[in-house]
């Protein structure tokens, strides 16, 4: 049987090489894209799951409720709420908070200095609640007080150029003095927590100089461990009112998410979350690989009638429809074993492109139990769904009937039907990858409210911020340097918000209003080159100003006053007027919109110093760096351009489009071979026909003319399906912006003229080849 198998698919290459290359590619581009798309969502699917028991561990979320109505989901929680919960609830065997460090620290470690920003504060029982297993440790229990800090085994041989860096000391600064307590593995590429180092609360309390029983504060992430076998929904209904119980005015419930989720699922009931790609591009995968076993099943029976007279021989012979069913099934799985292994190498040789296109390092390894046992699975669903059909068809042939040369007509409503559904997935993936693209153009594009470009900022350290006026003066005496200032937070992401605010006339609806607010120095307005509405910006000519505030418009909207400069404001118990009101500007992703924002000056909350320059960018950075290298000598130099994180937002957004693109081209070829398929099978069967019209002088254009009529309604068919699908498809995507295009009809009909072109490149290409055959050689057996 194997004997007869080999030579069956020997002699089908050979008379057929053609067709058999193209069958083989086709199957081996959509095994390819089925085998990247699932190397990404295994990789996506694994983060977080080396955590032992993390059915049991959840991520504690709050949904804060507005006055229009708006629920504000974020991690963010009160200091004392993990403490609180584990005393209340029983069932909740351990907690541990979690906060990013403040800023970058200064690391001294023997004479030399270090400037680190990748550290996470936590309490003692983040190790009982997270696998990070412990490679060293001083004693068997973690001594975790201020004077604590655990490093992983990278950065413990970055710092003291060796991985035994337990009880070694590093200085922060004259104040504090850290000892290495213990050594941790460091977080593997597929966690959701990252970080270098740890440090503790104590710590943080102390250097931060942040009050950890302020329940009013939502500054930390709190994460719990619950025992084995607790419910989820009742735990999370007996928490939910857990603040209010401690603030009564609060407008805040807690919620549970289970940490499995973390990565994939948003808590926001506006977005989807990371799964929502993973599902997208496995149903890509899918259907790309039943478009390959479609254009299989097209080409195998497209060349029907020269296997017919092999089909008569055999059952002549002796052959059982059985026998020949299984024949042509495992040709059909041969030709995928085969297809499968162009697919392995095309992997390897995509693989690092496809990675950086998705910013995911990928790999894969031919011996991992769990890739082998997804090939075994794609080689048999794809050899026996693609062989399936046309060994039914094939083997169905009456020898008799053969002879006389008259052969079984299989269906063309099935096979017009797989071009319909390629058709609709390629001009579908056009049309979204073309709005896609449009609207992150559009974002990028858009007038943000302030001017972002040649923006330079860079961060101080907490340690060094008496240094910043000097800095600013050499800085504005600098040449290519049009203005200086700074704030706590770049207009990129103003983080910090409050709902602790008074006003003239503010009216119980108000009460649960969110503002954001953020600290600014002098010329901040000007930097930025913000448009003031009302009042004034920040002056010297009035003093410190720290007790004046500036509003924007959202923000004077929502306080309802008719007229607001002028007018005191109280902000966390400080009482001050609104001496100006700024034009409304995106502080955030335009997805979001504008919030209401309150700008004040406190000077000692700066971090960042913002930097407008001329369009030589790099040449005023390099001075720069020469003034930051005179008055911050130990620490390195690193600066960012405001305008390249405004990408960062839509950075998901961007990536998917890139895929769209990707798979858009690769449904494109698929497609045309499938519509080759389809375009070969009729003109096989006009073949005759054409021979003749040439033989009595006739114009085989009208023949072309009547394929090209058929195959056009289908396209037709497969555009409208389309259309509809992209439409609403791209309408729900879009919803997800504040600031978004309008769909027009120009793209879906340039996705229908792209379709047409390809449909009548293809008709042309076979019509063609056949005009060419002289009508002797085609009718010489008739």
């Amino acid at each position: 049987m194997i004997k007869i198998l080999l030579n069956t698919v020997i002699r089908s290459f050979y008379k057929q090489k053609a067709y058999s290359l193209i069958n083989v590619f086709g199957l081996a581009i959509g095994v390819t894209c089925t085998l990247l798309i699932l190397i990404w969502v295994d990789y996506e699917t694994s983060y977080d799951q080396f955590h032992e028991d993390i059915d049991q561990v959840y991520s504690v979320y709050e949904n804060q409720t507005y006055a229009d109505g708006d629920i504000f989901a974020v991690y963010s929680t009160p200091a004392p709420l993990a403490a609180s919960l584990q005393e209340k609830h029983k069932e909740i065997t351990h907690v541990s908070r979690m906060t990013s460090v403040w800023g970058k620290l200064g690391f001294s470690v023997n004479g030399k200095k270090y400037i680190e920003k990748n550290g996470k504060v936590v309490d003692a029982d983040f190790f009982s609640i997270f696998t990070f297993p412990l490679l060293d440790q001083l004693s068997d229990s973690l001594v975790w007080n201020r004077n604590s800090i655990v490093l992983t085994e990278s950065f413990a041989k970055k710092l003291f150029g060796t991985k035994n860096a337990l009880g070694k000391s590093i200085q922060i600064d004259p104040d504090y003095k850290l000892k290495v307590i213990a050594i941790v593995s460091g977080p593997p590429d597929n966690s959701s927590i990252k970080f270098d180092y740890l440090l503790s609360f104590e710590f943080f309390r102390e250097y931060w100089e942040y009050n950890l029983n302020d329940w009013d504060s939502n500054s930390l992430y709190t994460f719990i461990k619950t025992q084995k076998g607790v419910d989820e929904k009742n735990l999370a209904a007996k928490i939910k009112h857990h603040v209010k119980e401690h603030l009564a005015d609060s407008n805040v419930d807690l919620a549970l998410q289970a940490y499995e989720d973390y990565h994939l699922h948003s808590i926001s009931p506006k977005r989807a979350g990371p799964i929502w790609y993973v599902q997208v591009f496995v149903l890509i995968a899918i259907l790309i690989l039943l478009i390959a076993c479609f254009n299989y099943m097209n080409l195998a029976t497209a060349r029907s009638e020269q296997r017919a007279r092999e089909v008569a021989v055999r059952k002549v012979v002796g052959a059982q429809r059985s026998g020949l069913i299984s024949l042509f099934v495992s040709e059909s799985i041969v030709f995928t074993t085969i297809a499968l292994a162009l697919a392995i190498v095309m992997v390897e040789l995509l693989l690092p492109i496809f990675s950086d296109i998705i910013g995911r390092e990928l790999s894969f390894h031919v011996g991992n139990y769990k890739f082998l046992l997804g090939v075994i699975c794609i080689v048999f669903f794809t050899g026996l769904f693609s062989g399936s059909y046309p060994a039914l068809f094939l083997s169905s042939f009456k020898p008799i009937q053969v002879i006389r040369g008259k052969f079984k007509r299989d269906s063309e409503a099935l096979r017009k039907i797989l071009v319909v559904i390629q058709f609709c997935l390629l001009v579908a993936l056009f049309i979204c990858s073309c709005i896609i693209y449009k609207q992150l153009n559009f974002l990028k594009d858009s007038d943000i409210g302030f001017n972002k470009n040649n923006i330079v900022y860079v961060e101080l350290l907490d340690q060094y911020k008496q240094r910043y006026p000097k800095f600013k003066e050499e800085l504005q005496k600098t040449k290519g340097v049009f203005w200086v200032t700074a704030a706590n937070q770049m207009p990129v992401n103003f983080k910090t918000s409050t709902w602790d605010i008074e006003w003239p006339g503010k009216t119980s609806d108000a009460e649960e209003i969110l503002f954001r607010i953020a600290s600014v120095d002098f010329d901040f307005v000007e930097t930025f080159e913000m448009e003031v509405l009302q009042g004034r910006a920040f002056s010297k000519q009035f003093g410190e100003d720290t007790t004046s505030f500036i509003i924007n418009e959202t923000a004077s909207r929502k306080m309802g006053m008719e007229y607001t400069i002028g007018e005191e404001i109280t902000l966390w118990g400080y009482t001050g007027k609104v001496v100006g009101i700024v034009k409304d500007f995106n502080f955030n992703s335009l997805q979001v919109g504008v919030k209401p924002l309150i700008l004040m000056r406190n000077p000692e909350s700066f971090r960042y110093v913002g930097i407008r320059v001329d369009d030589n960018v790099q040449v005023v950075v390099n001075r720069i760096h020469k003034i930051w290298n005179s008055l911050y000598p130990d620490i390195p130099f690193n600066y960012r351009l405001l305008e390249e994180d405004f990408g960062y937002f839509y950075k998901s957004e961007s990536r998917m489009s890139k895929i769209f693109v990707v798979f858009t081209l690769i449904a494109l070829l698929i497609s045309s071979l499938g519509l080759f398929g389809l375009v070969s099978f009729i003109t096989e069967r006009k073949t005759k026909e054409m021979a003749l019209r040439k033989v009595f002088g006739a114009d085989i254009s009208k023949v072309s003319i009547l394929i090209v009529r058929d195959i056009l309604k289908w396209i037709l068919l497969a555009n409208g399906f389309a259309w509809t699908l992209s439409y609403f498809l791209m309408e729900w995507w879009l919803t997800g912006f504040a600031y978004r295009i309008s769909i027009g009809l120009g793209v879906f009909v340039i996705a229908l003229f792209i379709s047409i072109v390809i449909a009548l490149l293809t008709i042309y290409q076979q019509v063609n080849q056949i005009a060419k055959v002289t009508p002797a050689e085609i009718l010489k057996y008739e």
